[in-house]
């Protein structure tokens, strides 16, 4: 079962909502850019919603907190929902 930490509502880093494109497309209609889901851990699975440039500064700062898997575990988990 997977454990959510957030809601798609609010970033987990930043606690902004989801950017919104300030200019309609050319359909226009207001473009919304979800946040998109950080794994914080695989095993168990536990989820944030993260603006991508907050899921780049999870990884390139490193926020620890936020990164609790082990190397390799990103792989297996990918791996098994292949069903390789």
């Amino acid at each position: 079962m997977i454990k959510y930490l957030n809601s798609k509502e609010m970033c987990m880093i930043c606690f902004h909502p989801p950017d919104v494109n300030p200019e309609p497309n050319l359909l226009g209609e207001t473009v919304t850019h979800p946040l998109l889901k950080h794994h914080v851990s695989y095993y168990p699975e536990i989820v944030a919603f993260v603006h991508y440039d907050c899921h780049k500064k999870i990884h390139n700062t490193p926020l620890d907190i936020y990164i609790q898997y082990k190397t390799g575990d990103s792989r297996k988990f990918y791996d098994e929902r292949k069903g390789k």
